[in-house]
């Protein structure tokens, strides 16, 4: 077999190869995995420190943490501007002593309507940012929750800072 043959033939895998994982990247940008609702193993969570309730932890928090912590996970479905647009959840800004599930312009789900006695304090949030799912089950949002504690306090400093008082 000449050089030519050769090449033709490592062109040949070169381009199957090629062809293999650009239907892969498609396929997998057309139809991504779904995360499941509920995790297979039990993850055990760390044994919390007794002593500081989540009222102390916000005291101490750092709102530029919380702030950045909520450009993570918290921006790609909220709006945290003054009267910001619903994205797929409802506008942040100033949702601090609201009553839960009851911002004007979103449609919340039965899960939170249930919860429209309550308002969003400290607690609230706190229980809610751990785990939504836990904290009104049935609810529209999929987010897993923030399990540290202290990353909940530092984003609940955020979400109070959003108010149109604010510097």
């Amino acid at each position: 077999m000449d050089s030519l043959g050769l090449n033709q033939i490592g062109a040949a895998c070169l381009i199957a190869a090629v062809a293999v994982g650009a239907s892969w990247g498609v396929a997998h940008t057309a139809v991504p995995e779904p995360l499941p609702a509920k995790s297979g193993v039990a993850i055990p969570q760390p044994a919390q420190a007794a002593g500081a309730s989540i009222d102390d932890l916000v005291a101490r928090a750092s709102v530029e943490k919380g702030r950045s912590i909520a450009e993570h996970q918290c921006t790609m479905c909220h709006s945290t501007a003054p009267h910001g647009p619903a994205i797929i959840g409802p506008d942040l800004f100033g949702v601090v002593g609201t009553h839960v599930g009851d911002i004007p312009g979103y449609e919340f789900s039965d899960a939170l309507k249930a919860h429209k006695d309550e308002t969003w304090t400290n607690t609230t949030l706190s229980a809610w940012l751990r785990s939504p799912s836990e904290y009104a089950s049935g609810t529209k949002m999929s987010f897993p929750g923030i399990p540290s504690e202290t990353d909940r306090a530092d984003v609940i400093a955020y979400l109070r800072s959003l108010h149109e008082d604010a510097p």
